[in-house]
């Protein structure tokens, strides 16, 4: 079984995707894909790598 990345490494992670188009656009693809799991909207005053930061730490997906 493959060990969950932590909080620090997942958002790392996932602001790499920032610096490149199909990054970015894989970062819209996942909150889409959150907000149709939960059907809770992200809220305007947060930004998409905090909202995919705590939708995969209330589901187990990460560590901490």
């Amino acid at each position: 079984m493959a060990l969950k990345k932590t909080l620090r490494e997942r958002e790392k992670e996932l602001q790499s995707l920032l610096a490149t188009k199909a990054g970015q656009e894989e970062l819209q693809e996942l909150k889409s894909r959150y907000q149709a799991a939960d059907g809770q909207p992200k809220s305007d005053g947060a930004s998409i790598i905090t909202y995919i930061l705590v939708h995969e730490r209330v589901h187990g997906i990460i560590a901490g």
